[in-house]
């Protein structure tokens, strides 16, 4: 134990490098490994307020530790993703005209792009891409009082199909999916309270949906899902119910998984409450789970690793409770082990925060010392993620601050950049 502090305090990162330019507001960003260990970022970014904002995004791509000039991405990014080699997909969704009643759906792979959808597209559509190239773009259309949950897929060397329906009735509410390769597909989604999944394999094709929860009442949900080249797919949800009976306000952890899209195993409660911001991650050939835990004032980033059957074991705590945890992420480094991000705001209250990390060690089952990512400013959002030369953490920050003493023509906002030595 005392080895393994040493070596996490004796770790240090990179100074932080600018590789945007400035904007009024970047976000949601995106960064992900491709097969040789390449990364791509990418982010939207908007100037000014209103209806005459403009609006765009960009990305960079890191190759062998240097960081490619800023390039232009589709305007209205909702997702990116590095796949193959050097490859990436990414989605975008742009607003046509002011009533924001129609929507373009589009995926962009290199100079191809496919228009999936012109329609009143409601929520975040979803993008999944296996390392092999397969992929599923899901999303939501409104077409009068019905919500349909639509999906298109591609194999590894193909074109996107056609968009198919996979749920034509009821109120839909949120969705997430998944690209395990070899055909191998998953939808889920909340429709009139109820979560729903649907799993498509090469041999049976979709299967009809799964019924996994339910809420009464107001409830927020959030979805997130993983699938690996077998089959096996893993869904995790948190159910924040703000009208349960006994103990409103509750923010319950599930999970649950399914091979080859056959038989799904019974729900495993993993948090009775107090989870935020679960997110799934491949490291090391198993599945790894990452969320915030505990109340807002004493939280800690913690982990879990999956076994064969998609049950979460034992949970890892990153670091001593601190207030106002949020944006974990974990990667995996050959010397750095297991290495989880996240970010404590500003006592300002301000929105803005301070990134930290903290490492196994390349045998290590316990985390070291906490380490300081970004600098003393306003750092959003921190997304960590395993490159060819160690970890690297992408952040959006505001360097000359925010909050209302600094007018909006002089907030700007920048990605960052730095790597774990």
């Amino acid at each position: 134990m005392q080895a393994l502090a040493l070596l996490a305090a004796a770790a240090s990162w990179s100074a932080p490098q600018t590789v945007s330019a400035p904007h009024t507001f970047a976000g949601p960003l995106f960064a992900s490994t491709d097969r040789r260990g390449g990364t791509l970022a990418a982010w939207g970014w908007q100037d000014g307020v209103g209806q005459q904002a403009r609006t765009g995004a960009g990305q960079v791509q890191v190759t062998g530790g240097t960081v490619s000039a800023e390039r232009r991405a589709p305007d209205g990014l909702v997702a990116a993703h590095a796949y193959g080699d050097g490859r990436a997909l990414e989605l975008a969704s742009k607003q046509l005209g002011t009533r924001g009643q129609r929507w373009r759906l589009t995926v962009k792979d290199g100079e191809t792009t496919t228009r999936l959808a012109t329609a009143f597209i409601l929520f975040r559509p979803q993008l999944s891409v296996a390392p092999d190239g397969s992929a599923i773009v899901a999303w939501v259309e409104l077409h009068g009082r019905r919500q349909i949950v639509r999906a298109s897929t591609r194999t590894p060397t193909g074109r996107f199909s056609k968009p198919f329906t996979l749920s034509g009735r009821g109120q839909t509410t949120v969705l997430t999916a998944a690209a395990g390769g070899h055909g191998g597909f998953l939808v889920a989604f909340v429709r009139n309270g109820r979560l729903l999944a649907r799993v498509r394999n090469a041999r049976r094709g979709w299967a009809a949906p799964h019924r996994l929860a339910g809420a009464h009442g107001k409830t927020q949900w959030q979805l997130t899902a993983a699938m690996n080249r077998a089959g096996t797919a893993e869904l995790v949800w948190i159910r924040h119910q703000f009208t349960r009976p006994g103990r409103p306000g509750t923010r319950s952890l599930e999970a649950a998984g399914v091979a080859g899209g056959v038989r799904w195993s019974s729900v495993q409660r993993i948090e009775r409450d107090n989870a935020v911001g679960a997110g799934l991650f491949a490291i090391a050939g198993a599945r790894w789970l990452a969320y915030a835990f505990g109340p807002s004032s004493h939280a800690t980033a913690r982990v879990r690793m999956s076994d064969s059957r998609g049950h979460f074991g034992t949970a890892i705590d990153a670091a001593p409770p601190q207030g106002g945890l949020r944006s974990v992420s974990i990667a995996f480094g050959r010397t750095a082990g297991i290495v989880a991000g996240w970010i404590i705001p500003n006592p300002s209250g301000d929105g803005g925060g301070i990134g930290y990390a903290a490492a196994t060690g390349p045998t290590g089952a316990t985390f070291g010392a906490r380490e300081q990512v970004t600098p003393n400013e306003a750092t959003f959002d921190m997304r960590l993620v395993g490159s060819s030369t160690g970890i690297r953490a992408f952040w959006t920050a505001r360097p000359e601050g925010t909050g209302p003493s600094v007018p909006l023509s002089q907030i700007h906002t920048v990605v960052r950049t730095a790597v774990r030595g």
